[in-house]
């Protein structure tokens, strides 16, 4: 029987746990909040969606 084991959050840090999760014959499940994953890696300026860091948008 495989375990099950719960993902908070696919950002950066739930993309790696679930990665290693998989790697070490676990089922992962993530539970994200927003409609894509990318955590702070996604995000919207001005409406629109960007595939930019956040450091990007720093001045």
């Amino acid at each position: 029987m495989t375990r099950r084991v719960a993902v908070i959050g696919a950002g950066a840090s739930g993309l790696v746990c679930i990665k290693s999760c998989l790697d070490e014959g676990l089922e992962p499940v993530c539970f994200e909040s927003s409609d894509d994953i990318g955590g702070l890696w996604r995000f919207k300026v001005g409406g629109a969606t960007s595939g930019g860091t956040l450091c990007n948008h720093l001045g």
